[in-house]
């Protein structure tokens, strides 16, 4: 079946400059093999919702019309990677905005201003200059790519929906009312967590009802209730 817009698809891909250098990679060992190893990512194939806009557009469009197990390289141009440096990016920043933070930029650091995170690329006189650029933005792109998995069934999507948002608990799905059973915590991580899976689950088109409960475990009340 070929992958068309709207498709759940697990897709395993390597990134690279066309120098060849390797900038992002879902192969744990290619990571390794070519030193941008990260111990707090997980290395493994990415669910995606083609044309949804999760991974760059020259590699969303690059999936339609392949199928599972299809292998290719695609060469991706900067308008449909990062996009093309903008000069307006470049900003000077006073060298007492760092001050007050106790900072010490240094050319190559990265740091968030209003929101934004630029690299800092000189420092002198008083000032920072701070590109806001995307760090590959001008930059011609080289995918290798891999078509591992076609999630062909509402029950197939909301299963690795639920599974790639972090959740813990159990999905089950009658006609079009998705029930939830989800072991919870009042921390900002599982309320992130559940609003991710909330926002992607729209997309399964079968769905019009979502029932959601919610297992808080009370520690401390047990622990009293025994005492």
């Amino acid at each position: 079946m070929a992958i068309k817009i709207g498709d759940f698809v697990r897709i395993s891909y390597t990134g690279k400059l066309e120098d060849g250098s390797v900038f992002d990679t879902t192969d744990e060992k290619v990571a390794k093999e070519k030193n941008i190893y990260n111990p707090r990512m997980v290395y493994k194939p990415v669910l995606i919702i083609v044309g949804r806009h999760q991974v760059i557009a020259g590699l969303d469009e690059s999936l339609i019309g392949m199928e599972k197990g299809n292998e290719k390289s695609v060469s991706v141009a900067p308008e449909k990677a990062f996009g093309l440096r903008n000069n307006n990016l470049i900003n000077v920043v006073p060298l007492a905005h760092f001050e007050k933070q106790k900072m010490n930029p240094v050319p190559g650091m990265f740091v968030q201003i209003n929101g934004k995170e630029g690299m800092v690329k000189s420092v002198g006189a008083g000032r920072v200059i701070v590109d806001f650029n995307h760090p590959l933005a001008g930059r011609k792109l080289n995918y290798d790519i891999k078509v591992e998995e076609i999630l062909d069934t509402p029950e197939q999507r909301v299963s690795a929906l639920f599974g790639d948002a972090g959740l813990n608990g159990s999905v089950s799905l009658s006609k079009d009312v998705l029930t939830v059973t989800s072991k919870a915590d009042p921390s900002e991580n599982y309320i992130f967590r559940k609003q991710t899976f909330l926002s992607w689950v729209k997309e399964v088109k079968e769905i019009n009802k979502i029932m959601f409960n919610e297992e808080y475990q009370l520690a401390e009340a047990k622990v009293q209730k025994e005492q």
